[in-house]
This record gives C-alpha cells, structure tokens and sequence, in this order.
C-alpha cells in the first residue's frame, strides 16, 4: 500500500539515498534538489511544505525541530541525530526504520520524531 505523506530529504542528505528509497520501500521520497529547495531557507522549506499538505522531511537540522515545535504540522519531521556518516550507512538506517518511524508520526500524532 501507498503511503499517504510524500517524504523529502533536505539538502544536507544526498539525492542518491532519496533514489535508494524510492526504489527499495514503498515510500515516495524526494531530494531537496529535485524540489529546487536547496537553496531556500528551514523556514522557507517549512512554509513550502506546510502549503504541500502532506510532508515527512528527513533532515539533521535541528532548526526545524524548533519551527516544527512552535508552529505545528504538516510538516512532520524525522530528526536525525545519529552524527556523521557515509551515504550507505544513512540509506541502511533510513530504510531500516523509515516505515516505522511514519508510522509512529501517524499512529501516535507526533509532530517530530527522532532517529538515532
């Protein structure tokens, strides 16, 4: 089954783990650049978001974490906080814990969730 929310990755997560993800989880993910957002602002990226209607990003950023907190959702967020790290290993925890941290956002109506 198709997930209802789109997934975005921002702009400090390579457009290649976006590409992963599509192709091995059910899960439409898009990277920053595909979105032309990578150069916009975190509050630039929430408002395009928040107008987008269903949005999970996927960032380090812990900027969002903050206008997620104050202003609500959508959008969600996955907050990663596992530091440093190759592409491989990132794309192996992603798709490892993607579908369960949605479905967390969702069943228990978080706003914000972090990976570790």
């Amino acid at each position: 089954m198709q997930p209802e929310w789109e997934v975005w990755l921002d702009n400090h997560i390579s457009p290649i783990i976006a590409k992963c993800l599509c192709d091995q989880t059910d899960f439409k993910v898009i990277s920053s650049y595909k979105l032309g957002l990578n150069n916009l602002s975190d509050h630039e990226i929430y408002s395009k978001a928040k107008k987008s209607g269903n949005i999970i990003l996927i960032s380090k950023d812990s900027d969002l974490d903050e206008i997620i907190s104050k202003s609500g959702s959508p959008p969600k967020l996955i907050s990663l906080k596992i530091g440093n790290c190759d592409n491989k290993v990132l794309f192996e925890i992603l798709k490892n814990k993607l579908a369960l941290a949605i479905r967390f956002l969702n069943d228990y109506n978080k706003d914000i969730i972090e990976l570790q």
